[in-house]
């Protein structure tokens, strides 16, 4: 089943981002040690709808990142899924 977050404001704030981070730490089953960060940009192009997420996701001894490109409030569980679950765009 999808699961949608609702938007509350013009960047994606809001649900969206928890959405997001939940769902980051469901896919990778992480532990109270890992740290989750979501941060988003909007194109700055008038009438844009793409959004940018990046997901960093730090561990002891290990750092990775992803980024996600969409249009706002498509991202779903099962899309973060599969980015988290693929080989991330950074990894230290």
């Amino acid at each position: 089943m999808h699961h949608f977050a609702e938007m509350t404001g013009p960047n994606g704030s809001g649900d969206q981002l928890a959405a997001l981070e939940r769902w980051t730490r469901e896919a990778l089953a992480l532990t109270g040690d890992a740290v989750v960060f979501v941060n988003d940009r909007g194109c700055t192009d008038p009438g844009c709808p793409i959004w940018e997420a990046t997901i960093s996701v730090l561990e002891p001894g290990r750092t990775r990142t992803w980024r996600l490109v969409h249009p706002r409030g498509v991202f779903t569980k099962i899309l973060v899924r599969q980015a988290v679950l693929a080989a991330p765009a950074i990894e230290a």
